[in-house]
């Protein structure tokens, strides 16, 4: 009998509180005191093969069922043979390995289950498992010829509904291979340095000083830590020293940061208040001193956001206001957000596509309903909160609209039914390599700037590994009114 390892006991105990709470794996993962006591490689385990069965959930499933008589299946045993299918499936784990440990997985849950999951987890690593590679390899292909995947092979390589992996190609083309391939590669941890309250230099020391291992990543103030562990309990998070924040989020922040000459500038979706400090950042660097007015639809963000802008060097400087955007084009908004504004940026909510290696529950809850289809209910939002928030764009002023999904129908689809709009026809697109910030870019910044802005000057930031930015998948458009 093998003894279950510590960190597939502790996984599995954390994959049932995920599913008894509909909690989210991060969170999970954050607030919860199973992992107490395991050693720091034990730890790592456990977090990737939580975060993986929750992001490969909807096939692994898929994959069990299809090696038993009935599906109906006790939920503690389907959590213990998730997890040892994710392992043969998506980490490569050697067959004898995954399943004895499968076996005693299940025992956890039923000692009677012994038998079903040593003969499912076995034709999964005999009938799955090379179908797996088969597909891999047909993906491989592809990238390396620069052609368009299949969408069968997307879908089972990136752990996607199919549906989902159909628009995902349609969007992306070629770039859907490194989308799958990267699925169950976890991001490099990275921060912003908050240029409001001091310079990259000082953040970068004090990371150091920390012990956190920085490097600097080529766009201004960003920096990659070797070693994230430490990195509450040094501080720097608390005090607004540094911002939490992808590439692709700093990179979309600058961009829609404003010019030195602008005064006001509107913030819609604010969230947090990370890419306020940023864009605020961005624009001190470009001599600038930016009045803030912000908005979110959630009070609590707001309420946070007012703290955080306070601390990270932007008291008085920036509004925070809870206000559901649909409505910015009313006569009835609260004051502060009267009249126009030089710059107006617009971060949309969205389906969150382009975030899925960070937020891995995105592929099996979204609904196809909601991005897909004529009444699809994102872009049908986000396409009224644009074109609510141009009314208060300044003549010659500039419009951001931005994304974290990597779907057109969220992305150029959006920005193009708003331009042909009676609103939108005060605007023409803006390439994103002519924004303010490229003043103050070096020839490297510039570089992966260029690469990710596409002909139409849009920006995409979803191929930013193979630019030596590993990054979510980020869109931004900018517009200026010309009428």
């Amino acid at each position: 009998m093998a003894r279950l390892a510590p960190a597939r006991r502790a996984a599995l105990r954390l994959g049932a509180e995920c599913r008894q709470r509909d909690a989210r794996a991060r969170e999970v993962l954050r607030t919860s005191d199973v992992m107490d006591g395991l050693e720091a490689r034990d730890r790592a385990l456990a977090t990737r093969l939580v975060l993986g069965v929750q992001r490969a959930r909807g096939l692994c499933d898929a994959v069990v069922n299809a090696h038993l008589t009935h599906s109906h299946l006790e939920p503690r045993v389907r959590d213990a043979l998730r997890l040892s299918s994710f392992e043969l499936l998506y980490l490569g784990t050697p067959t004898q390995v995954a399943v004895s440990q499968g076996v005693e997985l299940a025992a956890v849950a039923s000692r009677r289950a012994r038998g079903l999951a040593n003969a499912v987890l076995r034709r999964v690593a005999a009938g799955n498992v090379p179908a797996m590679e088969a597909a891999r390899g047909r993906v491989r292909a592809a990238r390396d010829a620069g052609s368009v995947p299949e969408v069968a092979d997307v879908a089972l390589v990136g752990a996607l509904p199919e549906w989902l992996a159909r628009e995902l190609v349609a969007s992306l083309g070629a770039g859907a291979c490194a989308l799958a391939l990267d699925a169950m590669e976890p991001p490099a941890p990275t921060v912003a340095a908050n240029l409001n309250l001091n310079t990259e230099g000082q953040a970068f020391a004090r990371l150091a000083d920390a012990g956190l291992q920085p490097s600097r990543l080529p766009w201004p103030g960003c920096i990659a830590l070797g070693a994230q562990a430490g990195l509450a309990a040094s501080g720097l998070v608390e005090e607004t020293c540094v911002l939490p924040a992808d590439p692709a989020a700093q990179m979309v922040s600058w961009l829609a940061a404003p010019a030195a000459d602008v005064g006001a500038m509107l913030e819609v979706g604010q969230g947090r208040a990370t890419k306020t400090l940023l864009i605020a950042g961005a624009n001190r660097r470009l001599g600038g001193k930016v009045l803030l007015a912000c908005v979110d639809s959630v009070a609590f963000k707001s309420r946070l956001a007012r703290e955080r802008v306070r601390t990270g060097g932007l008291d008085g400087r920036a509004t925070c206001v809870t206000l559901d955007a649909t409505r910015l084009d009313a006569q009835d908004v609260p004051r502060e957000l009267r009249g126009t504004f030089g710059q107006v940026f617009v971060d949309a909510p969205c389906s969150g596509t382009g975030t899925m290696r960070r937020h891995p529950e995105v592929a099996w809850s979204l609904g196809h309903e909601s991005v897909c289809g004529s009444s699809a209910t994102l872009p049908t939002l986000q396409l009224r909160m644009l074109s609510a928030a141009s009314a208060r764009v300044a003549p010659g002023g500039t419009l951001a609209y931005s994304t974290c999904s990597d779907l057109r129908a969220e992305d150029e689809d959006v920005v193009r039914a708003f331009l042909a709009s009676e609103a939108g026809r005060a605007f023409a697109p803006l390439p994103a390599a002519e924004a303010p910030c490229t003043s103050v870019l070096d020839a490297e910044s510039l570089r992966i700037l260029h690469a990710m802005t596409g002909r139409d000057g849009f920006l995409r930031t979803e191929g930013g590994r193979a630019l030596g930015l590993d990054c979510d998948g980020h869109f931004l458009a900018l517009m200026r009114r010309v009428g």
